[in-house]
């Protein structure tokens, strides 16, 4: 068996998020939680910043991950921290306070979930800060099966064309993406663990993170409609999850 994580719904769309000053025309705070990683916020002013996320007074969903895409926070201190008051006394440090090394995706695992009202990212002060996406989430842990065995494959985003003369040439739209393909054998607990997760996909329109089985982190989407096989004798439900990387 090999270990998949599902990362599906982000408290940045249910919560109500609140960022230090005011965003450039054209480029509102809504744009770190569209799902559209290549759709930024940004902010011209040079200032330190709190994303924070108010979950409300009840109902509040547990949290142990946190993904950032599209930034440009290289070599700027920042921090991940809940709180039940928001941060007036009570400070908790969601991980060891960090400081990316570079522009590519950050990701942060909690070692054990939080349900708590308030969250936030801090970032030092820094000129023109962006940002495509901060995803915070709580992860539903499967296992996939080794018959038939997991698949892995780069697709190549190549367009090839002939010229008159017969010759092929390749135009190069952009880079390779990560698939992956997971086959997993679910007990009556686990399929309802699956769907809810599936229900947090807006019908399937929105991307997701996944922590595959290699231990990758990467944001993606359903490369084709879930199927479900129930096995009668063995009261399981067969899932093909099929997967590609959204860049």
């Amino acid at each position: 068996m090999a270990n998949i994580i599902l990362y599906t719904r982000n408290i940045l769309e249910t919560g109500t998020l609140d960022v230090t000053g005011d965003p450039d025309d054209g480029f509102p705070e809504s744009r770190l939680h569209d799902r559209a990683i290549s759709l930024f916020w940004k902010d011209t002013v040079t200032e330190a910043k709190n994303f924070t996320v108010d979950q409300g007074a009840s109902g509040n969903l547990a949290v142990d991950f946190l993904a950032i895409h599209r930034h440009n926070f290289s070599g700027v201190a920042m921090q991940w921290q809940y709180s039940s008051d928001n941060f007036s006394g009570d400070v908790n440090d969601a991980v060891t306070d960090f400081t990316p090394a570079d522009n590519d995706q950050i990701v942060k695992v909690m070692g054990a979930e939080q349900t708590q009202r308030y969250w936030r990212v801090t970032l030092a002060s820094m000129a023109d800060p962006k940002c495509g996406e901060i995803f915070m989430s709580y992860g539903r842990a499967f296992e996939a099966t080794i018959d038939p065995e997991p698949s892995q494959k780069r697709i190549s985003n190549v367009k090839w064309n002939r010229t008159l003369g017969g010759l092929d040439r390749s135009t190069k739209m952009g880079d390779k993406r990560r698939a992956r393909s997971y086959s997993l054998f679910l007990d009556s607990t686990d399929l309802t663990s699956f769907k809810a997760a599936m229900a947090e996909l807006n019908e399937d329109a929105y991307p997701f993170w996944l922590k595959d089985h290699d231990g990758n982190y990467f944001a993606c989407r359903l490369a084709e409609d879930i199927n479900e096989k129930y096995d009668h004798g063995a009261a399981r439900t067969r899932i093909n999850l099929n997967v590609i990387e959204l860049l």
